[in-house]
Parts: structure tokens; C-alpha cells; sequence
């Protein structure tokens, strides 16, 4: 998917947004919850495929609609449906206007309440339990655009949460053949392609303690001129396999095994060089590192 076709499919949740609501703000879905804690962010590698929606805590509240829909699926874990995937556990699909799906996850077994064909932002779906693959209590919450065959960031259309933080980039590293050099002003290397890794994570604003998310972009430059850009905004299944809008790659190529991120490659000629990495979360916060290094033949 190009990066047209990535905007193209968050425009159209834009789009529904902006229809159901007149002329309000593009951050105007509901929060599913009251409690607005996020645990998890879109994009994350989770073992081997990406985090392909929000993880939301809060303890054991209500789950509502984010906007007036018609039922999909439900199920509720128990039921005797063997072909279901039984990560998600108990969980809700509803279909919006504009060709929008949203899923809501890891419901309490039993907390499903009545089958109803419309469901309005004030119906309840469920609660938020630990049924499926769920470490802890959470909701699992994703949305989906159908006719662009993306799933969307779901941060970049709920009211935004209080953020002050930027994220961390605490480590850069070059590839070199098998090995991870790490990257300080002054380290030498060869000249040729080499690739950049970095730990680079946002934090949670509700903890006092190191809870690493993805954040929200990362952009890689080399002297001055961008030359590598991740953008954690759509996820889009190509050939098998789930891949970032906009840059296509795949979770291999963007988190590597030890979870560090797969910023992108460099050319790097003989000289002195400047590698700059920036990473920004949603509400605008940025981080910012630079190294200078020495290239030899």
C-alpha cells in the first residue's frame, strides 16, 4: 500500500467521523470506556506479528460502542464455536458507516448481555475481563476500514489523553554482518550500507515506572536529509503477512528479536557523519538523538 493509499484509509475514518457528527472535531469517536488508560499501542511487535489495535486498562468497567453501529459477530468464550480464533476471548464486532469495523476484546465471559441488531453509543457491550490471550484485565479495541483493507491506529480519531511526555530513545546500534555495534559520538565504521537500530519507546503518562509503547512515528537522517520514515499509523495484509502502511514492511523489519526498532538503512561514505533520529508520539512530544561518526574505507 502506498503512502496515498495509507492516508487515504485514515481519511475515510475521517470521513465517517465527520458525517456522524457534522462539522465537529475529527477526534470525536467515543472512548469505549470511562477510564481511559492505555496499555498498549498500535504497532507493537508482539512476538511474531504487530499489535494490530489500542490495549485499554481501567479495571473491570463498562465497554460502550464509539459510535452507533449494526452487529457483526459476538462470542462468548465458552461457547462451543471451534473455528474461532481464542486469542481474542470474548469479544464484539460492529459495522459503522463508511465500510468502519470495530472489535472489542477480551470481554468477561458472560458480561455480553442481550443480542441486539443496532447497538447506539449508550448500550453496553460487555466489561473488561482477561478471556483469550490477555495478561491482565484489558480491552483489546480495534478498528478496521474495509474497503481500503486497513486496520487504523485507533489514537489518531479518540479524544486525545493527557500526554507531556516525549518518548525515549535510549540506545542507537549499527548492524554490522551477525553483530550490534553501538552508535556514540566518535565510533568508526565502514563506509557501504549499514543498518540502524535503536531502543526507542513512549511511556505511559498514569505510571511513575517504565512501561515502554510504541510511539507514534520515527524519522532516520543522514546529514541532514531524511531517509527512513516508520510511521505507526495502518497495518494492511500483503502476500500472508500483516505490513506498516506506508513503508510496507513486515514485523521482522521493523522490531527485531531483542525489541529494538528496525529504523532503516544508510549509506555511509568516508568522512564525518551525522546520524539524527526523531521519535513523536501523537500529542506532538518529540524526541530527538544525534551522533556523530567517522567513516573509513
Amino acid at each position: 500500500m502506498s503512502r496515498g493509499r495509507s492516508r487515504w484509509a485514515c481519511a475515510a475514518v475521517v470521513a465517517l467521523v465527520l458525517a456522524c457528527l457534522g462539522n465537529g472535531p475529527a477526534h470525536a469517536l467515543d472512548w469505549p470506556v470511562a477510564s481511559r488508560i492505555v496499555t498498549g499501542t498500535f504497532g507493537e511487535g508482539r512476538g511474531d506479528h504487530f499489535h494490530d489495535g489500542i490495549d485499554i486498562g481501567g479495571g473491570s468497567q463498562e465497554v460502550r460502542p464509539v459510535l452507533a453501529g449494526e452487529l457483526v459477530f459476538r462470542y462468548d468464550e465458552g461457547a462451543d464455536y471451534t473455528s474461532l480464533p481464542r486469542g481474542v476471548g470474548s469479544f464484539v464486532v460492529l459495522r459503522h458507516e463508511q465500510h468502519i469495523r470495530t472489535l472489542y476484546a477480551h470481554l468477561q465471559a458472560g458480561s455480553l448481555g442481550p443480542v441486539r441488531a443496532r447497538w447506539e453509543p449508550s448500550d453496553r457491550i460487555g466489561i473488561i475481563g482477561e478471556t483469550g490471550h490477555a495478561s491482565g484485565p484489558h480491552l483489546h479495541f480495534a478498528v478496521f476500514d474495509e474497503e481500503a483493507g486497513s486496520t487504523v491506529n485507533p489514537l489518531e480519531f479518540l479524544p486525545p489523553v493527557p500526554d507531556r511526555q516525549a518518548p525515549v530513545i535510549r540506545r542507537l546500534f549499527a548492524r554490522v554482518g551477525e553483530r550490534r555495534v553501538a552508535l556514540e559520538d566518535g565510533a568508526a565504521l565502514q563506509a557501504g550500507r549499514t543498518e540502524i537500530l535503536a531502543e526507542v519507546y513512549d511511556l505511559r503518562e498514569d505510571v511513575a515506572f517504565r512501561w515502554p509503547l510504541a510511539p507514534a512515528a520515527v524519522s532516520l537522517s543522514l546529514d541532514g536529509a531524511e531517509v527512513s520514515r516508520i510511521s505507526f499509523d495502518s497495518l494492511q495484509v500483503q502476500q500472508g503477512r500483516s505490513v506498516l502502511g506506508g513503508s510496507l514492511r513486515s514485523r521482522d523489519q521493523v522490531w527485531d528479536d531483542a525489541g529494538l526498532l528496525v529504523c532503516g538503512s544508510v549509506i555511509l561514505s568516508r568522512g564525518e557523519s551525522l546520524v539524527r533520529l526523531a521519535a513523536r508520539d501523537l500529542a506532538g512530544n518529540e524526541a530527538v538523538r544525534t551522533v556523530s561518526i567517522s567513516i573509513h574505507p
